[in-house]
């Protein structure tokens, strides 16, 4: 197996071969093709996220800690903390749920900072420990499902679905969790995962890269270009293998069994294994679900005079009658447009991919793309039940408990998710490739 110098790259969403130039400080260069982000020259990374890190951590631990809000109704008072709204889920049969809400809100948070504070600790010995590749992966791996923004904003709607009830206190875990969510925020600006890699010891001991290689011609300057022509080269066209762990750029001996990665020891594909059928899988699971996360109630309100049931839309309707329509369009699109939309938009550039699209292949790219960004903030409407759940327990004035939808709405959200992860975006670029076809042709 043959490794390449890291100026030359394959981009990971249309796998044209590239050669990274020498960046200026703050400096980015992005793939001719799609655009997307292959490097960046961050001055200074490592130390300034290692301090933002410790910040980050110090503001996990207050926010976990530390009320979110309070409740004072006639005399009566309550407090939850993000654990608290996750117990009072698990307490009233919904333990799936619970797990969800505890993974997102403070399970993969904690993952995400703890690892990288490792990671950047360890780099400081030079060459970094082989487990410290391991420990990055697993923290890229978290990030997505670190819902924090996602829940702040399900705690403004709680307080705002629950105002005209009780008078609501904001705690100090708020403020703490709205620390967070920036300081998480400038980490991943800052962070420069090359660098790391590039200082961690490789797993076949060697840890050495060649600067040329005799069996792969670089690119002529001016012969890659944005658009398709029959010259572009791919590292599927040239027997080259990019590991989606590290950004590694291999050529392996046998295509059809690339072995595993030489720096990270990750297991290299040419593509995702059998991507189309595992994504199809998954939304059509999604699809099944929507139905009853959208037709059961999601919520039900007791009290000594009524009881009453909401449903996701019900919801949307309340807010606006109290005046906060801004929140009841989020809420809105979030949580009935958003799911429907990535569960079309995926199930279109599946098709797409099947039937050999030739065309607005930069388009579809950039659908997939907003797919993936806008994926997480479906989970708005579970934050919202969790922690007006946790709050209103006035026993016997008024108690709010979990409805069966929103299992399922839970449910549409983690399966879409999965299926834009397992979707192989190189796959809408070698559709015009008979010889690199390697799924199934339905149309």
């Amino acid at each position: 197996m043959i490794p390449f110098p890291e100026s030359i790259i394959a981009c990971p969403d249309c796998d044209l071969l590239q050669r990274i130039p020498t960046l200026t400080p703050g400096g980015t260069a992005s793939c001719l093709r799609c655009g997307h982000t292959l490097a960046s020259s961050k001055p200074d990374s490592l130390d300034r996220t290692l301090a933002l890190t410790v910040a980050a951590l110090i503001a996990l631990i207050i926010a976990n800690v530390m009320p979110l809000m309070g409740l004072s109704a006639v005399g009566r008072q309550a407090v939850t903390t993000i654990l608290g709204g996750v117990l009072k889920l698990w307490q009233q049969g919904h333990q799936i749920t619970a797990v969800l809400v505890a993974f997102c809100t403070v399970v993969a948070p904690t993952v995400h900072i703890g690892f990288t504070l490792t990671v950047l600790l360890a780099v400081r010995q030079t060459p970094a420990p082989i487990w410290v590749g391991t420990l990055l992966r697993m923290a890229d791996f978290n990030q997505p499902w670190a819902m924090l923004e996602v829940m702040m904003l399900g705690i403004l709607v709680a307080l705002i679905k629950i105002a005209d009830l009780a008078t609501v206190i904001p705690g100090v875990g708020m403020f703490a969790v709205g620390a967070l969510i920036m300081l998480i925020a400038a980490m991943t600006v800052s962070f420069d995962k090359h660098q790391v890699w590039s200082q961690i010891r490789w797993v076949d001991g060697e840890g050495q890269q060649l600067t040329s290689s005799p069996e792969f011609k670089e690119p002529a300057e001016g012969e890659v270009e944005g658009k398709e022509t029959p010259g572009e080269l791919t590292g599927i066209k040239m027997g080259l293998v990019l590991c989606e762990g590290c950004g590694l750029l291999t050529k392996p001996t046998d295509l059809e069994k690339p072995g595993h990665c030489p720096r990270c020891g990750q297991e290299l594909e040419l593509r995702r294994p059998n991507s189309i059928q595992r994504t199809w899988a998954l939304l059509i699971a999604a699809s099944i679900c929507y139905i009853p996360a959208n037709l059961l109630p999601v919520m039900s309100t007791t009290t000594p005079t009524y009881a009453e049931k909401d449903t996701i839309m019900s919801g949307v309707v309340l807010l606006y009658v109290h005046g906060s329509w801004p929140l009841a369009l989020i809420v809105f699109v979030a949580s009935v447009v958003i799911p429907m939309a990535k569960i079309v938009a995926l199930a279109y550039l599946l098709i797409s991919v099947q039937c050999r699209f030739m065309r607005s292949k930069e388009e579809r790219i950039r659908l997939y793309r907003l797919v993936e960004i806008v994926g997480r903030w479906s989970m708005l409407d579970v934050f919202v039940v969790t922690f007006v759940v946790a709050l209103v327990q006035l026993q016997p004035l008024m108690s709010v408990g979990p409805g069966a939808g929103v299992v399922f709405f839970a449910a549409v959200v983690v399966l879409t998710m999965l299926a834009a992860e397992t979707f192989d975006p190189r796959l809408i670029w070698d559709s015009r490739n008979n010889k690199e076809e390697q799924n199934d042709e339905i149309c």
